[in-house]
């Protein structure tokens, strides 16, 4: 069912298929962790567990590092999901790997961030679904002020919900592999799914006020 030998002409379209067809990315009405309503699901947790598709993911994540970002220190990401791209991407590049806390530990030396942050080391940070921004602003911070500097992260899909604006009034670039709009744009234009799921998906990003329909 997912099969990877061959490679891929369109990733957008082989990643949307996966999605849609491991129930990955379902369509309704979903409560977000945020506590707004979404018209879509998207969950890339399930990603890992089907070997092939999570290389092909993390291959493109790859090729846009390369491609986009200049020269760079170490990879970070937050928990929980963004902790296994980001592991596995600086494994893939051969990079260190940080990743900050949602809160200090409650023992110890109450530390933010796991593993060795050189001073003045640029960072780049990972995640697998870019939303609000607001858990990757605060990783921001929290590296900036252990004399980290970061000027970019990166995401495998972005909602387009507001984290590239909150990015960049920080000075901080995000650079997605693809976003929500190119994947339903290509399972519809696939016919594998229809008109009222891709209008539900593009109204929501026109109402987060990233998106205009021509």
């Amino acid at each position: 069912m997912y099969d990877v030998s061959i490679p891929p002409k369109d990733f957008v379209l082989q990643f949307a298929s996966f999605l849609l067809k491991s129930n990955s990315l379902r369509f309704g009405v979903f409560t977000l962790a945020s506590g707004k309503q979404s018209a879509y699901y998207i969950d890339l947790r399930v990603l890992p567990s089907f070997p092939g598709y999570f290389r092909l993911g993390i291959s493109a994540l790859k090729d846009m590092v390369a491609e986009k970002i200049g020269r760079f220190d170490t990879f970070a990401s937050v928990p929980t999901s963004g902790l296994v791209f980001g592991s596995a991407l600086a494994y893939e590049m051969n990079k260190p790997f940080i990743y900050v806390r949602k809160e200090p530990k409650a023992y110890g030396i109450n530390k933010m961030i796991e593993g060795f942050l050189e001073p003045g080391s640029k960072i780049i940070i990972v995640d697998d679904v870019a939303t609000t921004g607001t858990s990757l602003s605060s990783a921001v911070e929290i590296i900036r002020a252990n004399s980290g500097i970061v000027e970019d992260v990166v995401a495998l899909v972005d909602r387009h919900e507001g984290a590239e604006d909150k990015l960049k009034k920080m000075g901080v670039k995000l650079s997605a592999v693809t976003g929500i709009n190119d994947i339903v744009n290509a399972l519809y234009k696939a016919g594998l799914i229809d008109e009222n799921a891709l209008e539900s998906v593009l109204k929501q990003m026109v109402t987060q006020g990233e998106y205009e329909i021509d």
